[in-house]
């Protein structure tokens, strides 16, 4: 073969062929064995940011494509392009960027012969990254490209690892609407700035409560990367790493950001009286741009949490005005039980046993409570009647339904637009025979279906002004009697198949006693 190296002079041999864990895979692609042991000889030693190569023999184009296909790490790739057939090597070229779509690894074709494949048409037509005569290989040129593609091959994986971080990024930002999805959000985020940054890969974020002294006062791990993920649940100081914890209260006492020999710790005070902390470990100093950007995303982190928080704190009142609500209609009819947790709870189970989206599952839970909404409006003395009421005061008793349908109508909220669906529907009847509007079967929708087979299972069972608690088996019997006339039959089935759950919730939430006068 020609001289490869001309103007070097030949070592010996190393023994291994791969230096260590941690290398940079080069794949040859050469049927002159030659050329593989000059080679190694040239490279040995090698070494590019602290990682030495990892070097791969292919003694044709068939086994370069078969280590392409095994190996998705190879960071450059020195093909030669007569092998098997005067355009081999091209063909490997072409297989690697268009069937595998490989555009990663970094290519270059090395030639004997350089009139069969002339270099202007070959980088003209083939995405390679040079295109070199061995003749003109010197030892130095070689390791000059090594140290080239090796930086390109670097900066094209950090760029795929910041765009697939990018695309988790954006994918959690659209999900962003609990303090549970921000934990996933601000993670992803804190993984791409300690990427992006070059940090050590662990960092943690955390807020703390207001309170008198940090170790008395809650915190909560908003994001976790690296060894500190296993922290991520953490609630107290105490639950993080010794030195962590230490350094936070420095950091808290001080109310600034302070470094440490290895680690960096911002802190941004909250508009509510909290405290927000992020902790990322180093191996330098960390210049002032990188200290900003910390610094923003702590602040923007803190800033999201808050506003999530003060949504679920409206989110959380809602619910409870709802409960509120209807405990106070219990309780004008004279009704001291926990009918209205059990219908919500009920519901709630009978809508996951159907299949229903979780979303709706949860508006169901909270708006059945409303069923009975429209009661206030109903007159005392019918209200509290002990004895079976007249036509005209049952034909009174009914409109309870539109009633609650023209309180609740009134708000835009999904919550309150579902208690009026519910509040309307919740007396309409299977086949047709219910109240206010005669529907009928699958015409009533599946929230008044689901709220008035709970009410009434659970009404049965306890006991009211004017009868008795009935029987499990009783009101089991009633139920299955009501099947496809009251009720929908697909529901009472799932309510029978699962009765010891649903009678449970009788025992988990019991009725209370009415006080004595």
């Amino acid at each position: 073969m020609e001289m490869l190296f001309a103007d070097e002079a030949p070592a010996p041999t190393p023994d291994a062929t791969t230096f260590g864990k941690k290398s940079w895979c080069v794949l040859m692609v050469d049927d002159d064995e030659e050329v593989h042991t000059v080679t190694r000889l040239a490279l040995r030693n090698f070494d590019f940011q602290g990682q030495e190569l990892e070097l791969i023999s292919a003694y044709s184009a068939k086994e370069g494509r078969a280590i392409f296909e095994s190996r998705d790490d190879i960071a450059l790739a020195i093909i030669d392009v007569v092998m098997e057939t005067e355009h081999a090597g091209l063909d490997l070229v072409h297989y690697v960027r268009n069937t595998l779509e490989n555009n990663r690894t970094r290519l270059v074709m090395r030639t004997g012969q350089p009139g069969q494949a002339p270099q202007d048409q070959v980088i003209r037509e083939y995405d390679i990254d040079d295109y070199k005569e061995k003749t003109e290989m010197t030892i130095q040129k070689l390791r000059t490209l090594l140290y080239s593609k090796l930086r390109a091959y670097r900066d094209l994986c950090v760029i795929e690892e910041q765009r697939d971080g990018l695309t988790r990024v954006l994918r959690a930002t659209e999900k962003v609407q609990t303090s549970e999805s921000l934990t996933l959000f601000a993670t992803a985020v804190l993984e791409q700035l300690t990427s992006l940054l070059h940090l050590d890969i662990s960092a943690l974020y955390c807020t703390v409560l207001p309170s008198t002294h940090a170790r008395q006062q809650a915190s909560r791990t908003l994001a976790a990367t690296g060894e500190y993920v296993k922290y991520s649940t953490g609630t107290q100081f105490d639950d993080l790493p010794a030195v962590v914890a230490e350094r936070f209260q420095k950091v808290l006492d001080a109310k600034a950001p302070l470094h440490f020999e290895d680690a960096y710790v911002v802190y941004s005070a909250g508009d509510r009286g909290s405290s927000n902390l992020l902790y990322v470990t180093h191996s330098s100093t960390l210049d002032k741009l990188d200290r900003q950007l910390l610094e923003i995303y702590t602040q923007s982190v803190a800033i999201t949490f808050e506003n999530i928080n003060l949504q679920e704190d409206l989110r959380d009142t809602q619910k409870e005005l709802v409960y509120i609500l209807a405990d106070a209609v219990e309780a004008r009819s004279k009704e001291t039980g926990a009918h209205v947790k059990r219908v919500a709870l009920g519901s709630e189970m009978l809508a996951r046993l159907c299949g229903l989206p979780e979303d709706q599952v949860l508006l169901i839970k909270h708006a059945s409570p409303l069923h009975d909404i429209g009661k206030v409006a109903i007159p005392d003395a019918i209200l509290h009647k002990p004895g079976k009421l007249d036509a005209q005061e049952w034909a009174l008793m009914q409109k309870h339904a539109q009633f609650g349908l023209d309180i609740l109508q009134r708000s835009d909220r999904p919550l309150m637009k579902l208690g009026a669906e519910i509040a309307i529907t919740h007396h309409e009847k299977w086949d047709g025979t219910g109240y206010p509007n005669g529907m009928q079967g699958g015409a009533i929708p599946i929230s008044g279906r689901i709220t008035a087979l709970i009410d009434v299972f659970d009404a049965l069972g306890s006991k009211r002004s004017y009868k008795g608690a009935w029987s499990d088996d009783l009101v089991m019997e009633h139920i299955v009697a009501g099947s496809g006339t009251q009720f929908d039959p697909v529901l009472v089935e799932l309510l029978v198949a699962n009765r010891e759950a649903f009678q449970a919730l009788r025992l988990q939430y019991p009725d209370l006693e009415e006080p004595h006068a």
